[in-house]
């Protein structure tokens, strides 16, 4: 019988936090590969946009560099971890290749967040130099063209590494965006997107959204805020439709968590990097289901 898989998605604001939440991310990877296949993903918005300041080279090329970098780092990491415990496990980075569409919105209207934020001042000389910025909750961020992903191209290599029973990093970045004459997309696919769609294409059990923060909330930022707990995917769908979530932070997490539980009737969770053994454990999160 088929090890189940299970699907863990670190963001790339929660990977530049403290080194204690990455030793909780390794604590529940562990406990997850004791009891199916592992695939990792991860973010790269503050590592492609530091980049992207220095290196003048296509997003997709930057998206390819973070995804190796963060995944032999995230690697070693993980086997360290693991053969302190006197086991002995492979991990394996994918450079993942993702299919969009050249007519996708998305090229006519940037709204992906990459890099780190900026004062009103100095954003406003980036837009001078061509630059898209927009104003966020903490301040102002570059966006770039974030399109959609239709499909996971090299899913059966990501699929045949878990089935030797290697932890796979995969996606990172969102996956290197591709058109379907395999040339490169000039923009940044949402992580969050594209693990939803890797979990759908792969049939995963269950999904879990790692951040800063301890799941969605309703009226975030305000001293009525309200973790939600547990949600069907109608009352997420209604939470979207009434707003609740902002651009390019939790609502891409909320909508694939709802589309990957819609395709497959697994369960999603968003929750804090620094409790990754709760979240995995549907506890002190918030949990997606039908």
């Amino acid at each position: 019988m088929p090890r189940p898989l299970y699907i863990v998605s670190l963001g790339g604001n929660a990977l530049s936090t403290e080194e204690s939440a990455l030793g909780s991310v390794m604590e529940a990877v562990h406990a997850l590969y004791s009891k199916g296949n592992v695939v990792i993903t991860h973010g790269n918005g503050p590592q492609v946009g530091e980049l992207s300041d220095i290196e003048h080279k296509p997003l997709a090329v930057l998206t390819a560099q973070t995804e190796a970098e963060i995944g032999i780092y995230l690697g070693e990491r993980l086997m360290e971890y693991f053969r302190a415990r006197h086991k002995l496990v492979s991990v394996d980075t994918v450079l993942t290749k993702v299919l969009v569409d050249s007519n996708d919105p998305a090229f006519r209207n940037p709204s992906k967040p990459i890099g780190r934020f900026y004062s009103r001042s100095a954003a406003l000389n980036l837009s001078k130099k061509g630059f898209k910025m927009k104003k966020l909750i903490g301040g102002y961020r570059r966006v770039v063209p974030s399109p959609k992903p239709v499909k996971i191209i090299n899913i059966d290599e990501i699929a045949y590494q878990a089935s030797l029973r290697h932890i796979v990093i995969a996606a990172g970045g969102g996956g290197i965006p591709m058109f379907k004459d395999y040339k490169l997309a000039e923009g940044v696919i949402d992580k969050d997107y594209a693990t939803a769609l890797l979990a759908s294409q792969m049939g995963a059990r269950a999904m879990f959204i790692l951040t800063n923060v301890e799941g969605a909330y309703l009226n975030f930022g305000t001293k009525g805020q309200r973790l939600i707990s547990k949600a069907s995917i109608s009352e997420m769908e209604a939470y979207i439709r009434k707003g609740f979530f902002e651009e390019g932070s939790m609502k891409p997490k909320v909508e694939a968590c709802v589309d990957y539980v819609k395709k497959t009737g697994g369960k999603a969770a968003i929750g804090d990097m620094s409790n990754a053994l709760d979240t995995i454990a549907f506890k002190g999160c918030t949990l997606i289901s039908r």
